[in-house]
């Protein structure tokens, strides 16, 4: 059986054939949850400490276990998983380094809100701060950036502790949870009955301030007393499913959309509605020119991140700020509001509609006007897409590159020039398919994403895109990659540098540069540019081509898809490109370089 593609296949019919109180293993109780809760795939790397666990994942007939080359691309599968489907991705290391290797995983998927459970082995409850071989205290690390972390010293205590930590990963705002979880107590025995693990549960919001007939009215309007107003997509939209809601309410209103980094995909980028992204980074400059033309802006979902609003004396000003958040701890944390309420976002946005809806509301004639002026500025507007084919501009290659995609893509990106070049011109056009690390920023995340994304959606087209400096930070994972024969097109923008840190320098240093070429001299095979991909994803197993002009990108990815095995395909540009950026920190600061 392929490893890959069997979330489809996974069903439980078995509720009224389950024994009662059933004697098994802590790590047999742990996997028969998982499997009742519908997981598929576990990612991770087996070792002496988690053994146990391992050891009743190879019982079970509808879990596999997939194995990879370091832990921290374990995790990252588990939350490029999660981020595509909504649900919980699972992974699994051993005590001490392996467990330390998924800190950096749990810290982009705190900071992003995406809902991973990471087990962890640990040495024998009689070993435990006697500094073991092997021993680290990694629930006190990984307490910063969860939403829990359990060190779990009876077998007994599992039952208890998994049903928290489901409920925690999944509800109310989404994250990671972690589980350390000695080896005597995986093969400790306990006498569960299974029955009261198989129903499901439903997601509740009882903690969260309820949406009342007042606020809605004060959000009515202010939004009616407005001139400018404008929408703020965060990533809580995509996240809590609302989009359909959020093109509803924004066709009844005739209001422009902005999105943040992370709202990118919650709102259909080629809708007439949609104004571009607001930041100092990743940013259009229609959607800066939008909200600074702005005097409300009603936020659904965000958490007004830096990157987005830039210095605050410019970003508010006097316009007024709602601010809608199911985390009530992040409303009016970085930005004054007039009006913060803590809701589920979709929840909030349908109520809204009724209430709309319920008023009889009429457009007025001006904000027609201002959404067709809002067509001719997107013109205006609109960043240079003719480039010379040679040196290939790396902005051009991500335009062919979305050429050859299907509108349900999903791409996942890394941090660097490729992301916020790709933030500046890829479309996004539906949900979960614009894959990033946000808060992090993490390099070398993309990779385990994609083959994640992938094992949930094996018919569909995903694509790690990612530069050179990224990849050299998993390259490894090819081998993954072609040992579990996981479809995922890997697409390299190769400048030989580390490109956003080089552009900082020719800004902001004098182009006093150090340490950011990646260039060297290939004395095998001869050329200046240093590592060859092609040769090496070769060498792993995976196929892969060279482009060098931008009419051959989409041919490129139609083989690489035809091949329904992973491929990368290297694309060399332009190492003098630069992407835009605020010169003083603020959004109506942005330089536009090309």
């Amino acid at each position: 059986m392929a490893l890959w593609g069997i979330e489809e296949q996974v069903k439980h019919y078995f509720a009224d054939e389950l024994e009662k109180d059933v004697e098994m293993t802590g790590a047999q109780f742990i996997v028969k949850f998982l499997e009742q809760k519908g997981v598929a795939h576990v990612y991770g790397i087996p070792g002496a400490a988690i053994l146990p666990f391992y050891d009743a994942v190879l019982e079970q007939e509808h879990m596999r276990s997939i194995n990879v080359r370091h832990e921290q691309t374990a995790i990252f599968m588990a939350d490029g998983y999660a981020r595509a489907t909504g649900k919980v991705g699972i992974c699994a290391a051993t005590s001490g380094p392996g467990a330390t290797n998924f800190l950096t995983g749990l810290y982009s998927a705190y900071g992003d809100s995406v809902p991973i459970i990471a087990f962890t082995g640990q040495v024998p409850t009689n070993l435990i701060g006697r500094d073991a071989f092997q021993e680290a205290p990694i629930v006190e690390m990984a307490r910063p950036v969860t939403k829990a972390a359990y060190l779990v010293t009876k077998t007994t205590d599992l039952p208890k502790v998994m049903s928290e930590a489901w409920k925690l990963a999944t509800q109310g705002r989404k994250g990671p949870v972690l589980i350390d979880i000695p080896v005597n107590v995986q093969k400790g025995l306990l006498k569960i009955n299974l029955e009261d693990y198989m129903r499901e549960e439903k997601e509740e919001y009882g903690d969260l301030v309820q949406v009342t007939d007042s606020q809605l009215e004060q959000v009515f309007t202010m939004i009616e007393e407005a001139e400018r107003p404008v929408l703020m997509v965060g990533g809580g939209v995509a996240l809590g499913g609302a989009t359909k809601e959020l093109i509803d309410l924004a066709q009844l209103l005739q209001i422009p959309v902005v999105s943040s980094l992370m709202g990118k995909d919650g709102f259909p980028n080629y809708h007439r509605l949609y104004a571009g992204m607001v930041g100092t980074m990743c940013q259009t400059p229609l959607g800066n020119k939008t909200v600074l033309e702005s005097d409300l802006i009603l936020n659904l979902g965000g958490r007004f991140d830096s990157r987005s609003t830039g210095e605050m004396n410019v970003f508010k000003m006097d316009r007024k700020i709602i601010h809608i958040n199911i985390d009530e701890k992040e409303l009016s944390r970085h930005v004054p509001t007039e009006l913060a309420i803590a809701s589920d976002v979709k929840n909030f946005i349908l109520k809204l509609n009724n209430f709309i809806r319920s008023r009889e509301y009429k457009l007025n004639p001006k904000a027609l006007e201002r959404i067709e002026a809002l067509q001719i500025e997107r013109t205006r507007l609109a960043r240079q897409t003719d480039f010379e084919s040679s040196p290939l501009k790396p902005q051009q290659a991500i335009i062919e590159v979305r050429k050859g995609l299907r509108p349900d893509a999903i791409v996942t990106l890394d941090c660097g020039l490729s992301q916020i070049w790709a933030t500046q011109l890829y479309e996004a056009h539906e949900p979960r398919t614009f894959l990033i690390t946000g808060r992090a920023g993490t390099m070398g995340w993309g990779l385990g994403a994609a083959m994640g994304a992938q094992l949930a959606y094996p018919q569909r087209q995903v694509v790690n895109l990612l530069g050179d400096a990224s990849l050299g930070m998993s390259l490894q994972e090819l081998a993954t990659a072609a040992k579990h024969n996981i479809p995922v097109v890997v697409v390299v923008l190769n400048n030989s540098l580390f490109g956003l840190i080089r552009q900082q320098q020719n800004l902001f240093f004098n182009r006093r540069w150090i340490s950011t070429e990646l260039d060297y001299t290939n004395h095998i095979q001869g050329h200046q540019r240093g590592l060859d991909f092609v040769a090496t994803a070769k060498g792993m197993g995976v196929e892969a081509e060279l482009v060098e002009k931008p009419e051959q990108i989409t041919d490129a990815l139609a083989r690489a898809f035809s091949a329904y095995r992973p491929y990368l395909i290297e694309i060399l540009v332009d190492p003098d490109a630069q992407c835009s950026v605020s010169m003083d920190g603020t959004i109506s600061g942005v330089r536009e370089v090309s």
